[in-house]
This record gives C-alpha cells, sequence and structure tokens, in this order.
C-alpha cells in the first residue's frame, strides 16, 4: 500500500470535514439569529394585524419551514364501488358523458364529477337521531366513511362546528403528521343523519430529494394585511402543510384535466370560522 498517498487522502478528508462543520455551525447561527422568529417582531406582527381587526388566537410557530416536494394524485373513484358499497348496487347509475355520473336511490344521490369528486346528498324528511351531538355527528361521520370503505388512516378531523341544528364537519388529509392541501372530506350531519358528503382526495406518490425553504410564520402571516377576507376574523390554526393548487400547473389551461401535480410547503391558516389561506412565499 502506498502509504504517503493514504496519508494525503486522509489529510484532505480531515480538511472537508472541517470546512463542512464550519457550514452547519454558520447555518444554525443564521437560524438562531432570524430576525422574524424573533418575540419582539412576532408581538409587532400581532399588533399590525389587529390594526386590520385580526385576531390571533394561536401560537405563531418559529420553526424554519422546510420540506422536500412531494408529488400528489388524485384519488379515483369508481361508481359501481359506490353503488355497492352505499346502496348495495340498488342504485340507478346515469352516466353524462365522461365526465359525470350520478347514482340514485330513493331520496340520496351520489353525483360523480371527473372520477374524482364525489357529492352525496341525503333528502329524506324522517328525522332519526332526536339526541344528535357533536360526538354523535362524529360517529356517523366515521361510520359513513367505513362503509365508504376509504381508508381513515390519512385522515384528521380539523374542523367542526354546530349552526341552526346541523353539525359541520371537515375532515384534512395528513402525511405523518403534515396536512396535505387542497384536498378536504366534509360533512354536513342533522337529526336526518348524513346530509351532505362531498370528497376530493389526494394520495401521495414520491418525494423530491431536496428540502425547499420558505418564508417564517410570522413574516409569511404579514400578508394577511392586504387580504380583505381575513379582515374581522380570528386566526385559530397556523401549521406547515404540504399544498398543491393545479392551478399552478400547466395543464392546457384546464386546471380540473389535472391528474397529479406537485404539492409544497406553504403555510396553513385557519380561522376559527373554517376558512383557510395558503401562503407558499419564498
Amino acid at each position: 500500500m502506498d502509504w504517503s498517498k493514504a496519508k494525503t487522502i486522509l489529510i484532505v478528508a480531515f480538511i472537508i470535514t472541517n470546512i463542512l462543520l464550519v457550514y452547519v455551525i454558520m447555518g444554525e447561527n443564521h437560524i438562531s439569529n432570524e430576525p422574524t422568529i424573533k418575540d419582539e417582531f412576532i408581538e409587532d406582527v400581532i399588533k399590525l394585524l389587529k390594526d386590520k381587526n385580526i385576531t390571533v388566537s394561536t401560537q405563531i410557530p418559529k420553526d424554519i419551514p422546510r420540506l422536500n416536494a412531494m408529488t400528489v394524485e388524485y384519488e379515483n373513484v369508481n361508481i359501481q364501488e359506490l353503488n355497492r358499497n352505499y346502496f348495495n348496487n340498488n342504485g340507478i347509475i346515469e352516466q353524462d358523458g365522461e365526465d359525470l355520473a350520478k347514482i340514485v336511490k330513493d331520496d340520496e344521490s351520489i353525483l360523480v364529477i371527473n372520477d374524482r369528486f364525489i357529492i352525496y346528498e341525503n333528502k329524506r324528511e324522517r328525522e332519526i337521531y332526536k339526541d344528535l351531538d357533536k360526538d354523535k355527528a362524529i360517529q356517523l361521520s366515521e361510520e359513513f366513511i367505513s362503509k365508504g370503505q376509504f381508508q381513515a388512516s390519512d385522515m384528521k378531523l380539523t374542523f367542526i362546528k354546530e349552526d341552526k341544528g346541523i353539525f359541520y364537519l371537515e375532515y384534512s388529509k395528513i402525511y405523518g403528521d403534515i396536512l396535505v392541501e387542497r384536498t378536504f372530506t366534509n360533512f354536513q350531519i342533522d337529526k336526518r343523519g348524513i346530509k351532505k358528503f362531498e370528497r376530493l382526495w389526494l394520495n401521495e406518490k414520491d418525494f423530491g430529494e431536496v428540502e425547499i425553504y420558505i418564508s417564517t410564520a410570522p413574516k409569511s402571516i404579514l400578508t394577511l394585511l392586504g387580504m380583505q377576507e381575513a379582515y374581522g376574523k380570528t386566526l385559530a390554526d397556523i401549521s406547515l402543510c404540504y399544498y398543491f393548487d393545479p392551478e399552478k400547473h400547466d395543464y392546457l389551461g384546464e386546471p380540473k384535466d389535472a391528474k397529479q401535480g406537485k404539492a409544497v410547503p406553504a403555510w396553513r391558516i385557519q380561522f376559527d370560522d373554517g376558512y383557510k389561506i395558503f401562503i407558499d412565499e419564498y
């Protein structure tokens, strides 16, 4: 063995390791000195939002946000399977071209748009659940999801409210502990049971190798100052999410034709009335 050459290789490797350590330390110092996650900056942000009648009732994250890009695809819906799962194959299927299909059984119907967007409606008048409350509404929604044989492990209940006897529930897609948007499973439930169900779901395919950084949460939510739709609202949750917007992809001018695309890191801003805004500034 050429020990002189081996010694040279070891010295070079040692120098490279030291250089990498310097960059790591410098990176850590940069992160710790990031001005937009300092308490003083956050306090100023809260005051500015308050001037626009925007209230913050949650913790503002101080993380340096980064995620690997995620490739997602729309969940494909089979009209025959829906008929079997919900109506025991007793529903009447009506097909209107390639983009629209409908199942009708008595006072219930299921509309499927573009093989991905499901809208179930129940127009029965008879009340079944006289003692309907929040817990019962959640139970009914979970039973309906199970009946349709939808996977429940990637779903999280992120919003529920009651208004004039109707419970509104929204389930969001999760990957690990990160929410994936824009996708949803929504319910309207009253004393008749499931009144309306809507689902447009995304499934993950693969991930990019490079982490993508975006602006910090305190800096990003300053964007709300120019959004009149946020005025007068209460900010209830700020969380990092994967965000897929088909309108930002090139699908020959037809976002509805998108089958898959790239979901990038973004801040998910949810208000106490359920309204959401996504900010993906870099």
